[in-house]
């Protein structure tokens, strides 16, 4: 039977085979595996989203440690874990049209849930902050809302927006500060200090929302901005910010894959990446290019990795949308926090790389992501002619936080400049590659010297110009200041040119911090 299941199906690997079956015909058999893990963790808590009816349309999967996840029924007595064609509605929706009670927006199902049990109607929209839909507003006709904001700036937000769309739709608006919240806190965290008389009472002192507030009174002051404590957060140091759009360009083949898969392993796993530390988070890695033999190898040669996924396009259960398509807002229901690898920018989408309108529209959605709180980073390719350009147009670079560029470095031979020849994998096995800024970050510059270890990926490699360092540090410690055409014999000397030497002092100097040069 499983011969002709594979042939059916067209699945020729049986491990994969097997877990279609038992997903079709005894779903109750996958305890261990997709019906209770997500991209890892235990399921905890399930939230179902029921119609005006009592039907159950989806479900929200809560997981330990925390994560989310949306599914719904295949037809089949399983799960198909997204919401393509699926009709989003409010949480607990019978309950608020059965009641004539004000009416608690609140961030989250188990806010909902906690409210429930303290004898209060509430509700929330499916996947959080900024993902309310036009259509919800018609269930809050002539009622009483009042809405309990996360304490953080998206939930805030969130909330206000509600309240832009409800006016002149709801009796009353108010939007309820609650106390002594933490950070990130809710209603959830007030309850657990506080009553359910303590809330009525904050209820009760909050003035009604008379209209839609100015321009002006949303815009943000300068104190405003002033006062904000930001923090600069790395998800591998110095290399891959947080929350934020990486490029990484290079030259086809030159092992960008390579490299991205080993970061991602790093970040999932809770592991230095070649001794700079990481941040842990999901990881999934989003495959446009790649066929299965080459991921296959070289998870074989990466070793073991923890909380990363690939979402291939030869996925036969779901293929990952383009991010000029429609049904790109899929990826916002990925685990909020996650790294998002696309490999690669040409192949995740069916625009023209050169028009600046069709890069801006995926870079903008890119941003939307970012500012949803995932780490981006996209793989890309090079100019034709130049290996230290990414291709394209501008736009890519305009929109993007940090660009990333893997280039091999030329080696010298007999005083001339060279570049070894790839090996017959396509890689240079003897060459030494950098890897960092090129054309705009906004963050802090850095970049690293690699090796490629055909059996392990890559590895730190010294800098090549490190003994020209050393001999430059000696000379100019010995010198002292120097005037402009004595620093030319120098660099001379050294059988460099100038305009490279004075590069390379700015490299010394943020090193060791005593170079000093005076230009007459």
């Amino acid at each position: 039977f499983i011969d002709v299941f594979q042939k059916i199906t067209g699945v020729s690997e049986l491990p994969e085979a097997l877990k279609m079956m038992a997903e079709k015909y005894a779903p109750s058999l996958l305890s261990g595996s997709d019906k209770n893990k997500s991209f890892s963790g235990e399921i905890i808590e399930t939230y179902p989203y029921q119609d005006e009816e009592g039907k159950i349309l989806s479900e929200v999967v809560r997981y330990e440690p925390k994560g989310f996840r949306q599914r719904c029924s295949d037809g089949q007595g399983g799960w198909k874990w997204n919401l393509t064609g699926v009709r989003r509605v409010l949480y607990r929706l019978p309950e608020l049209l059965a009641s004539h009670d004000e009416i608690y927006i609140c961030e989250g199902e188990k806010d909902v849930d906690r409210l429930r049990k303290n004898g209060l109607t509430a509700t929330t929209c499916p996947m959080g902050a900024g993902k309310w839909k036009e259509e919800y507003n018609e269930f809050f006709k002539d009622r009483e809302v009042i809405m309990l904001p996360d304490n953080d700036e998206p939930g805030r937000d969130h909330m206000d927006n509600i309240a832009k769309t409800l006016f002149g739709i709801a009796k009353t608006i108010k939007v309820v500060a609650l106390p002594d919240l933490p950070e990130h806190g809710d209603i959830f965290d007030y309850l657990k200090v506080y009553s359910t008389d303590d809330l009525l009472k904050e209820v009760k002192g909050t003035p009604f929302i008379e209209g839609p507030p100015s321009i002006w009174d949303q815009l943000e002051s300068w104190e405003d901005i002033q006062s904000m404590e930001i923090k600069e957060e790395w998800m591998v140091d110095r290399i891959i910010p947080k929350e934020a759009i990486t490029v990484l360009f290079g030259k086809g083949g030159i092992g960008k894959t390579w490299l991205a898969m080993d970061i991602a392993r790093c970040i999932g796993s809770s592991e230095s990446w070649l001794g700079y530390e990481t941040q842990q988070a999901s990881v999934v890695f989003v495959d446009f290019e790649n066929p299965l033999p080459v991921l296959n190898t070289r998870t074989k040669k990466l070793g073991n990795a923890e909380n990363v996924q690939f979402w291939r396009s030869g996925n036969r259960k779901i293929k990952p949308p383009k991010l000029d398509s429609a049904e790109w807002e899929q990826y916002k229901e990925l685990p909020k926090g996650s790294v998002l690898i696309f490999d690669t920018l040409r192949a995740s989408q069916g625009g023209d790389e050169n028009d600046s309108r069709a890069m801006a529209e995926v870079l903008n959605r890119m941003k939307e992501l970012r500012d949803l709180g995932f780490t981006i980073i996209l793989l890309h390719h090079t100019a034709k002619n130049t290996d230290k350009i990414s291709k394209g147009s501008t736009a890519i670079v305009d929109l993007a936080d940090h660009i990333l560029g893997l280039t091999r470095v030329r080696q010298k031979e007999d005083g001339q400049d060279a570049v070894a020849i790839d090996d017959v994998d396509g890689f240079d096995t003897d060459a030494v590659y950098y890897f960092g800024n090129y054309e705009k970050t906004r963050f802090e510059p850095h970049n690293v010297h690699l090796k490629l270890n055909p059996d392990r990926g890559f590895e730190l490699a010294p800098d090549p110009e490190e003994e020209t360092l050393k001999n430059m540090q000696r000379m100019l410690q010995d010198s002292g200041p120097l005037k402009k055409t004595e620093f030319s014999l120098l660099a001379k000397s050294l059988g460099i040119a100038e305009k490279k030497a004075r590069k390379m002092i700015f490299k010394l100097s943020e090193n060791i911090k005593i170079i000093k040069i005076k230009k007459i």
